[in-house]
């Protein structure tokens, strides 16, 4: 009896570290991914996400990036804040939501200025991944909410008024 409940503490706690292990590369690879978009815009550099994409999503992010430098812009984009959801996986697979804040803007080369000034935006959004050869691979992802935030427009100072003192009373 002691030795079957050895095993079964034994099994849980590798289980749980392998856990550990898998969602530190999720994440990573997530980061990866982020700023991999974050590189390829600035520099035009692919390789990165084409080692961790399937071909069909990597196509889909080239089309999108393509398409800005045929207009003649460039992406600056960076990266504020970004928060992951506890990771539910199944077998090989697994899933995860972000919290992502976003500040983009858009540069026209050939203006040298910006087409589009620096907007932040808010991103909730699906990661599903699989894992492959023992590395994470993000094959689907899914933008669940995005809300644009634009500078607010300076208000005009306040202008005190004038009062003359309350007369007090005994």
């Amino acid at each position: 009896m002691k030795k079957i409940l050895l095993l079964l503490l034994l099994a849980v706690f590798g289980m749980a570290s392998s856990n550990v292990n898998d969602d530190k590369r999720i994440k990573d690879a997530l980061l990866k991914y982020n700023y991999g978009i974050i590189k390829m815009t600035k520099s035009g550099d692919t390789k990165l996400l084409k080692d961790m994409l399937p071909q069909e999503l990597y196509f889909k992010v080239m089309v999108w990036a393509d398409s800005w430098k045929f207009s003649n812009l460039a992406m600056v984009a960076q990266i504020n804040d970004l928060r992951f959801s506890p990771i539910a996986y199944n077998e090989n697979n697994a899933t995860i939501r972000t919290l992502e804040n976003w500040t983009y803007a858009y540069a026209d080369l050939v203006k040298r200025d910006y087409a589009l000034e620096p907007t932040t935006i808010f991103y909730k959004v699906k990661y599903t991944l699989k894992k492959h050869h023992g590395e994470w691979m993000i094959v689907a992802i899914e933008n669940l909410q995005e809300e644009t935030f634009t500078k607010p427009k300076e208000k005009e100072p306040l202008k005190q008024k004038k009062e003359k003192p309350k007369e007090t009373r005994p």
